[in-house]
């Protein structure tokens, strides 16, 4: 049985080098007449970070920290709360000027999505919900210790995902 593609979802970090990968997405979507939603995850930071911090600088200097920092940290939520809006109105303008540039696709996006958590968790939620057939990653060869480093937000998607992925290398940024 063929497989047939009707929801992309398309994801992106925002790098320069994404329209790379989102060129596939539009070539995808445009042969197979599917849609596409886009999705952009801030990460915040995690129990295992915050824990690993407050065993770095012991619990005393961590939380005069976090209370010297309190009015802080709120203006920063704030600023988050402008970013994931001023982020999906550069993702919407970015859509629309590949819509211009690929004439001769008649692609659509759906949704543009940015939400907050564990990037991979969202990528694999909102894959869920959508019902999407295929997920679009870009991805950048960090080398093994990049890797083992790192982490692979791609190599998780991958392990713990049920629907099909299409990697996307991109180049190195400038």
């Amino acid at each position: 049985m063929v497989p047939e593609i009707k929801q992309i979802l398309f994801t992106t970090n925002l790098s320069p080098n994404a329209r790379k990968a989102f060129d596939y997405a539009v070539s995808l979507a445009n042969r197979y007449s599917a849609v596409i939603t886009v999705l952009h995850v801030i990460e915040e930071v995690s129990h295992y970070s915050d824990v690993h911090i407050k065993s770095f600088l012991g619990e005393e200097q961590w939380q005069q920290l976090q209370e010297s920092h309190a009015q802080e940290a709120k203006q920063i939520l704030v600023g988050k709360r402008r970013e994931g809006a001023m982020i999906k109105a550069a993702l919407e303008e970015f859509c629309e000027s590949v819509q211009k540039d690929h004439d001769e696709c008649e692609f659509m996006t759906d949704e543009t999505i940015v939400t907050r958590g564990n990037v991979v968790d969202e990528i694999l939620a909102v894959g869920r919900e959508k019902k999407c057939d295929l997920i679009v990653m870009g991805y950048q060869d960090r080398g093994k210790l990049g890797e083992a480093v790192l982490g692979s937000t791609t190599r998780r998607v991958l392990r713990r995902g049920s629907i099909p992925v299409m990697l996307v290398r991109l180049p190195e940024a400038e």
